[in-house]
């Protein structure tokens, strides 16, 4: 039953970005059904290890999901969602190219929401990416009972991130994708790698990047802790590379920034986890060897065939007079425009996925990025602040709930010199980092990957505790 599991898992996390990023409805229906998929092979009756050695027993996993506490909160979480759509407090009217919002009739004391075409975005979509990222994290927790179950769900995933920026360099070499449908919002005119948007295809390099890593530095663990002669290690160290360059050629310096962020941070724990520990046995020079061959190819071909040039003025401008004074400013500006919002909203919020629709009526007061109607923001380009006004208190209450239980449960396993976990968590820091100045989280694809990944450490570490 856990190899259909793992199968499903793995198709799942890697059509996400191929076919999620794009953010279609279908698409996150289609993903909502796998997850649900997901958890029913997870909770059906298998073979499972009995606690006291070899025996074996058949039966149901439902007592450990019952004994999670993210399956509370989460149901919790989607009924607050599911309230928000019920009671709406606006209601949009018009059609695509002119649009406006219509008070209406609702219970003032329950969360609220504003009523949306499905198609365009409202808060029964985002309910059911919010239920699509919690049955995922259940059903990794739930359903994986076994170590080398989670390093082939994130080998794969890695693999998949290999292949995504094989199609990034495939854009590179001029075949880039049109976006019609996004024409006419600023920064959506055309693919970058499988999203529409350069910084979130960022985001999700950066994370799988540190997928790779996690994988180099936990068989480079295993392979002293059992003397090996030899490990792939090097071979997921060659992937982080390839997906590190595949983020410089997205064009996101707030991606490249906060990865970089990570990787000193991983650079300074890694040399004082060495300090720790007795010195490791040579490598095998004929695998370092060939790992360097295959490393050097790949780099000639890259520096051969594609242009570095987009890149380098990119980055030149962070040295300029300009210093990317417009895109820093318009950010501040949105970011003033959402406090506004926050002010004018409290602590009530305006129901998940629905920023996008009344932020407008805060934009206008600032003309430079407003335009006349002309430059439509659909999101405040910070998360943190985007989701609490979404939210309000109650479901931001939540989230930070779900949060504080996750870091205390880290805490009490003294995670902090762990070969995977750490690495993996580090890699979902430099995204919440970006969120601070973008939006990532918006894009389901990113989400569902940073929530899978903090699971999968935390079921990891599990793991160890109980065997």
């Amino acid at each position: 039953m856990e190899r259909r599991l793992l199968w499903v898992l793995c198709v799942h996390l890697c059509l996400m970005p191929w076919a999620f990023g794009t953010m279609n409805s279908g698409s996150q229906i289609v993903s909502l059904g796998l997850s649900i998929a997901g958890l029913w092979l997870a909770l059906a009756p298998r073979e499972i290890r009995m606690a006291d050695g070899g025996r074996t027993a058949r039966g149901s996993l439902w007592p450990r999901l019952v004994r999670f506490p993210l399956f509370w909160l989460g149901i919790v979480f989607l009924f607050y969602v599911f309230l928000q759509g019920m009671n709406p407090s606006w209601k949009f009217e018009g059609d695509p190219a002119r649009w406006w919002l219509r008070r209406v009739p609702h219970i003032t004391w329950l969360p609220t929401g504003i009523d949306a075409p499905f198609f365009r975005f409202d808060v029964w979509r985002q309910l059911i990416i919010y239920a699509d990222v919690w049955l995922l994290v259940c059903t990794v927790w739930v359903g994986l009972t076994r170590r080398r179950s989670l390093r082939i769900l994130l080998a794969v995933i890695t693999a998949n991130g290999i292949g995504i920026s094989a199609f990034l360099a495939w854009e590179q070499l001029g075949h880039a994708v049109e976006l019609p449908q996004f024409a006419a919002l600023p920064g959506y005119s055309e693919l970058v790698a499988t999203f529409p948007y350069k910084n979130i295809a960022g985001a999700y390099f950066s994370l799988v990047a540190f997928s790779a890593i996690a994988l180099a530095t936990w068989y480079v663990d295993y392979g002293q802790r059992r003397l090996l002669k030899s490990t792939p290690s090097g071979v997921w160290g060659v992937a982080a590379v390839i997906l590190t360059v595949a983020l410089f050629f997205t064009l996101s310096r707030g991606a490249v920034l906060a990865l970089g962020s990570s990787l000193v941070c991983y650079g300074l724990w890694l040399a004082l986890r060495r300090l720790r520990r007795p010195a490791a046995p040579d490598s095998n020079p004929a695998l370092t060897t060939t790992v360097g061959i295959v490393f050097l190819i790949f780099a000639a071909l890259l520096i051969h065939f594609l242009d570095f040039s987009e890149i380098t003025d990119r980055f030149n401008a962070l040295a300029t007079e300009q210093s990317s004074e417009f895109s820093v400013a318009t950010r501040l500006q949105a970011r003033s425009a959402a406090l506004d919002m926050l002010r004018d909203v409290r602590l009530r919020g305006i129901g998940a996925g629905s920023f996008r629709y009344l932020f407008p009526e805060y934009v206008k007061h600032y003309p430079e990025i407003y335009l006349d109607g002309k430059w439509l923001w659909e999101h405040a380009h910070c998360d943190w602040l985007e989701i609490f006004i979404e939210q309000g208190l109650a479901g931001s209450l939540l989230l930070l709930a779900g949060a504080g239980w996750g870091v205390a449960w880290f805490a009490r396993r003294k995670f902090l010199w762990h070969p995977l976990g750490v690495p993996l968590l580090l890699g979902c820091l430099a995204t919440f980092l970006q969120a601070g100045f973008d939006y990532p989280f918006q894009c389901p694809a990113v989400l569902a990957t940073w929530a899978v990944f903090i699971a999968l450490a935390g079921r990891w570490m599990d793991l160890e505790t109980t065997s």
